[in-house]
Parts: C-alpha cells; structure tokens; sequence
C-alpha cells in the first residue's frame, strides 16, 4: 500500500485562543452573551480584554435587564453620568453589602448618644450632600420581575431632621399604600398590591401560589418565599456618581401575620453608624425601608446620607461582595444579639440608678435622724 506525504506527516492543528480571535468578533458576538458578573471577571483577564469590556453599550442592556427601573429616563440619564457609566452602576450595586464586626467595639458607644460624635453632625449647606436620592426597587420571583419602580425623594430640611423612614407609593413618592412583599391571600394565589397608577416604569405583576384562604401561608410556603422572592432596593447619589444596593436580595425571614392573614418578607443588611463603633440596621419590610439603631430609633436623614456615603465609598470595614448569604445572615445574627445585650446592659444601669436613688433616701433619712436627735439633745442640755 502506497505512503503519502500526509500520513508520515498529519496536519498540525493550533488551538486557538480567544486572544486569537478579532477583537470585533469578540466584542460583537462572545461579550454580549455574557451577563453581568461573568462579564466582570472576564474584564480582569487581561488589559486588551478589560478595554473590550469597559464599553457602556454592553453593560447598558445588563443594567436594565437586571435592574428594570433602571429603564426611567432620569435615572438613565444620572447613570450615565457615572465614572463609567452603566459599568460602574452594576458593580456597585449587584455585589451585596457586608460590614466587618470583627474590630468593632459596638458597646462602648452605648455610654454615650449618637450625637456625641463629630460626624454625625452634617450642615445642611454642606457641598458633599446630594440635592435628591433616587432610590430603585427591584422584586424578583424565581427569576421573574414581578415589581420595578423608581423613586426620588428631595433633601429637605424636614428630611434632615425627621426620623428616615422610605416607602414606594403610588402617586406620592414619599408615601404608600402599595404592598407588593405583603403578599395578599385569597384561595387560589398568593399576590403582590397591583395598585392602579398608570406609570409606564412601573412593572406590578401576581405571584401564582396556592394557599389556604383560612390559615394563610404555612412553614412549606413561607420557606419557598423566602428562597424565591429576592429584593433590590439600589440607593443612587448623583451627586458623588455612586450607588449601593441596602437590600440582603436574599429575604432574611418570612413569616405570617395571623391578625391580617398576610405574608410578610423581611430584608435587612447591618451597616456601620456614624460613631465608628456604633452599628445600625437597614430593615426593607412591605416595601418601606428603615434605618435603625439598636434601640429601635429611626436615624434622621442627616445620619442616613453620612451611613450611606460610608457605605458607598466603603469605610467602616465596609465591603461589596456576591452572594455572601453566610457573612449576610452571621451579621444580623450578631446585631440582634448586641441588641439583646444592650437591653440587659440598659436594664442593669436602670437598676444601679435606682440602687443609687434609694441609697440617697437611705442617707437623707439618716442624716434626718441624726439632726433631730442632736437637735433634742441640745434641746435637753439647754433645759438643765
């Protein structure tokens, strides 16, 4: 059998790198696919690929599908002011927020108020605070948006010194009788408040889930809520051209009202206060966000704007970091806790005030005592 060229020498194949590829090829039809996070990591691989990747038109479809108020046309335009733009957005506001307790000292700000330290104290003519927030709520179920909303809420000086307090309406931006996370019961679906506005940028849509009319949610569904229904609640400065995320995504709880037979998904993300040990906790619950202390307090709007700037340059032992929910669930854990311990520390220092008080009677009776028997001593003495 006759040898040809080609069996003694078989063609040698070359792999082929994506390096290898045109950069048009790579930017038109391998980035696209991409979504957010990959398209990150991808960035990191090498400088012609982080070049290939800082392109705003591919981040500008990533943004808007994974944060669909994100489609209002202000808000759009605020991003794009961004250093990066619509880059820049995402990778502040995908990754969740996680603050390091490890060197903090929460308990030694309990000797003292909140407004003893010098950076809880923000004039109101101050260059760095914004002039509006714009805040974007995202709820997703299993992957489906089922509510989107924008909202803009001005700095005022009521705002600066009324306790924070934030919920989604339907014709005030400030108030709210819409309750998508309260989730309604009737006997074939579990659904979020349609409201009736006609908002273009507004998406409201039903979760189908059978319950009981009666006995509302039990364990089973509350669980698959809890895994299912995720939440993105993205504070957004224009001012400073910064956003973060003050939602867990993930719900922290789920539980049943038995008074109203409602639902109720809870969200809540610890961050640092303004005293550096102080720490306070961002409660997202029936689409109304609150930042509180350990106490209970709402934190004014002066605190909030210094706690979420802290937040957005990430100080504090502040850190952005995807899909964390061990570190996320470990710090509410420890809050609660701390606020457990404060309370027993407060009822201790109730009950050494009282000690000292009955103490002071004590004395004060004694010392009368005293007086008046002196007194009828001299009284006897000045007799003889």
């Amino acid at each position: 059998m006759a040898t040809t060229l080609t069996d003694l020498h078989p063609p040698i194949t070359m792999a082929t790198t994506l390096t290898d590829l045109h950069p048009d090829i790579i930017h038109t039809h391998i980035l696209p696919r991409l979504d957010g996070p990959s398209l990150s990591a991808t960035a990191t691989a090498s400088s012609s690929l982080k070049s290939l990747c800082s392109d705003d038109t591919l981040w500008f479809p990533i943004s808007q599908s994974t944060f669909p108020s994100t489609t209002h046309p202000h808000v759009n335009s605020v991003i794009s002011t961004f250093p990066s733009g619509h880059r820049s957005f995402f990778l502040d506001s995908f990754p969740t927020i996680t603050t390091d307790l490890t060197h903090r000292n929460p308990r030694r700000s309990w000797s003292h108020t909140k407004y003893d330290h010098p950076s809880c104290n923000l004039h109101p003519s101050s260059h760095s605070s914004p002039s509006q927030l714009i805040s974007t709520v995202d709820i997703c179920y299993q992957n489906d948006v089922i509510f989107s909303k924008p909202m803009f809420t001005d700095i005022t000086s009521h705002f600066l010194s009324s306790g924070f307090l934030t919920e989604l309406s339907e014709d005030n931006p400030t108030r709210t009788r819409l309750d998508p996370t309260r989730i309604q019961n009737d006997p074939t679906r579990i659904r979020p408040g349609a409201g009736t506005g006609s908002d273009p940028f507004r998406i409201a849509r039903p979760i189908d889930l059978t319950v009981d009319e009666i006995a509302g949610a039990d364990a089973a569904t509350l669980r698959h809520l809890k895994e299912s229904v995720k939440l993105n609640w993205i504070i957004i400065d224009p001012t400073r051209k910064r956003a973060c995320n003050l939602s867990s995504i993930k719900a922290v709880s789920a539980r049943q009202d038995w008074v109203t037979n409602e639902s109720i998904i809870r969200y809540a993300t610890v961050l640092p206060g303004c005293d550096p040990d102080e720490i306070v906790r961002c409660r997202i619950q029936v689409v109304v966000m609150k930042v509180q202390d350990m106490d209970g307090v709402c934190v004014n709007g002066v605190e909030f704007l210094k706690i979420v700037e802290g937040v957005m340059m990430e100080v504090n032992g502040v850190r952005r970091k995807v899909g964390d929910d061990e570190e996320r669930l470990r710090c509410c854990r420890v809050f609660k806790e701390l606020k457990r311990e404060k309370k027993e520390w407060e009822k201790m220092k109730e009950e050494k005030k009282e000690m000292v008080i009955w103490l002071n009677y004590v004395a004060i009776f004694v010392s009368f005592c005293f007086c008046v028997y002196f007194l009828l001593l001299l009284l006897k003495n000045c007799k003889t």
